[in-house]
């Protein structure tokens, strides 16, 4: 009987940590042709900054097709809310080098590694697993790398974090009740 509950607990937890993050991978597939992203797109703010194409170009591979894009300078993008950046992945010319610059309210909370792009598209991770609501991502060479499934977590609402509170303390009642009733 113990180990059932020990199940049913565990599930129950694994189920909320799960619906805890919610995980997004921009992947701009669902553009077509070639274009300004548009602010709004994915939820985020592009401000103009950043090209989406499709077809073939050399070293430009995309992570996923067939949909990425580029910049025309040193570029950035914005979230409505706080996230947790996990980083995307880049393609181009190795003389291009690629890092982030992670800003929570305007101040700088951390810099990621360097990567240098080559014709097969690589993650670079942000190294950070704070909040972030401004991410640039800054180049000596703008034009000469590619970027595509950008991927980052959402924070979940005060009011998810209290229905999972409620949420356990059902469970931990439920035990409590069963162990009460198991010693009578």
């Amino acid at each position: 009987m113990k180990s059932k509950l020990a199940a049913a607990l565990l599930g129950v937890a694994a189920l909320a940590l799960a619906g805890s993050a919610n995980a997004t991978v921009v992947n701009f597939d669902d553009l077509s042709s070639t274009g300004l992203v548009a602010d709004g797109y994915a939820g985020i703010t592009w401000n103009g900054d950043w090209t989406h194409f499709d077809f073939d170009q050399f070293p430009y591979t995309p992570a996923s097709p067939d949909q990425r894009i580029y910049d025309k300078e040193d570029a950035g993008f914005s979230f409505a809310a706080p996230v947790v950046f996990d980083g995307a992945f880049f393609s181009g010319y190795d003389f291009a080098p690629v890092h982030f610059v992670l800003k929570l309210g305007g101040l700088t909370v951390a810099t990621s590694a360097t990567l240098a792009p080559s014709d097969t598209p690589t993650f670079l991770s942000s190294g950070y697993s704070g909040l972030v609501d401004e991410v640039r991502v800054l180049t000596p060479f703008p034009d000469f790398f590619v970027m595509d499934d950008v991927t980052f977590n959402s924070v979940p609402e005060p009011a998810a974090w209290t229905l999972m509170i409620a949420g356990f303390g059902l469970v931990g009642a439920v035990l409590r009740r069963r162990r009460g009733v198991a010693h009578a």
